[in-house]
């Protein structure tokens, strides 16, 4: 996932961009909210995790501008909050989300994890399309409860389109979620590692879950098991997989 973290503190902001990318995060660090607006509309992110100070002012202000301007990407404000009705304030303002300053690490990622599947229609911490079950805590992969063996990119990409289920998601929007959009491949790495994935899926007969858009980029949609793939008694008896390089 791509997360933007404003933080008018480098040294909170290393610290938690840190925490961040150890659940699997791609962290764009900006210091003001004038800069948050600048990346808001360059990429496209799953969460912002927004402090209550930065170096230009209230994390709340900053928070509605980003909704005045139609930025709906979910918000999870960080702060000092002393009572309830500083975080009610905040949460009626257009966040999804407060976390009360000093920050347990587990409880940040929780809700990051709760907050990005939540806006994206999953109730519980594991995706799942079809026969494909991804654990956003432990980054696992399980196909009819079988571990999948894969790669942290691999991992990544499945669940952006997991979390993207039914839309089109361009190459350029792989690269951002991998590689922060700065200095990162061409986009024809992005081919290399569906190719291996849908390697790894047609072992278990689902090679067809992940869909090319041609000149546009690739989809994931659920499969009828009736009528596409294998029964899970079949899976149960399909090979073991190596890690791909």
């Amino acid at each position: 996932m791509r997360i933007l973290l404003a933080q008018g503190h480098t040294a909170e902001a290393k610290t938690m961009s840190r925490l961040l990318e150890s659940g699997g995060g791609v962290i764009d660090h900006v210091r003001t909210g004038r800069d948050a607006l600048m990346f808001l509309q360059t990429y496209e992110y799953d969460l912002i995790v927004l402090d209550r100070s930065l170096a230009d002012g209230e994390g709340s202000d900053a928070l509605r501008r980003f909704r005045a301007q139609g930025f709906s990407a979910p918000v999870l404000m960080v702060g000092d909050f002393a009572n309830g009705a500083l975080r009610a304030q905040v949460l009626r303002a257009g966040a999804d989300d407060v976390l009360t300053k000093p920050i347990d690490d587990d409880e940040l990622l929780a809700r990051v994890e709760a907050i990005v599947r939540r806006r994206n229609g999953f109730a519980r911490s594991v995706l799942s399309v079809g026969p494909l079950h991804m654990d956003m805590a432990s980054r696992e992969v399980r196909i009819n409860d079988q571990l999948m063996p894969v790669t942290r990119k691999e991992y990544a990409i499945l669940e952006l389109m997991a979390l993207r289920k039914g839309r089109v998601i361009p190459k350029q929007t792989f690269l951002d979620h991998l590689y922060n959009g700065l200095d990162g491949p061409e986009t024809r790495v992005i081919d290399v590692f569906v190719c291996n994935l849908r390697k790894k899926l047609a072992g278990w007969g689902y090679g067809n879950l992940i869909d090319t858009m041609r000149g546009h980029g690739y989809i994931m949609r659920d499969l009828d098991e009736g009528s596409e793939g294998v029964p899970a008694r079949a899976a149960a008896r399909a090979p073991a997989l190596s890690l791909a390089i």
